[in-house]
């Protein structure tokens, strides 16, 4: 749909505010005028043309507004679902990488983190399992470690 801003070009009109008119489109203006089906609300001539205008661009935040709260509802779950699996992918993706280039350690992670940083141990990349406190300690003493969610492997 097309929204013109009409103006009657009768002397008695010329002065008085534009008015609305809703088309189809372009086409549909030009066929009505023609056919004389527009006419002046205020003094009924048919001597109607198209006002001077700018034309109405919807803003993003105009066109997330006219979306009703159903779609938005499914909009949004269906983004968080897309990020979740996206993020899921990610993250099987860096296992993967980890499980590769790393050697498991296993629950003696801290303690050969401690050992590698220390030189006592071959430095090497590792992987393994640490509880909280061991990770504070590694992280006071300077020992750069990243915790990763461990996601099961997909099927």
């Amino acid at each position: 749909m097309i929204k013109y801003s009409l103006k009657c070009m009768e002397d008695d009109c010329n002065k008085k505010d534009p008015f609305d008119g809703w088309f189809q489109n372009s086409a549909s203006f030009e066929k009505q005028i023609k056919d004389g089906f527009i006419s002046c609300p205020y003094c009924g001539s048919l001597n109607v043309r198209k006002n001077l205008m700018s034309p109405s661009v919807k803003s993003n935040s105009e066109i997330k507004t006219d979306m009703s709260s159903n779609n938005i509802k499914r909009s949004v779950s269906y983004n968080k679902t897309n990020n979740r699996i996206d993020m899921m992918v990610v993250l099987r993706n860096i296992k993967k990488e980890i499980q590769k280039n790393a050697d498991f350690v296993g629950k003696n992670f801290a303690k050969e983190a401690k050992a590698i940083h220390e030189g006592k141990s071959k430095e090497r990349a590792i992987y393994g399992q640490a509880n909280r406190k061991d990770l504070e300690e590694l992280k006071s003493k300077n020992i750069e470690v990243i915790n990763i969610p461990w996601v099961q492997d997909d099927n």
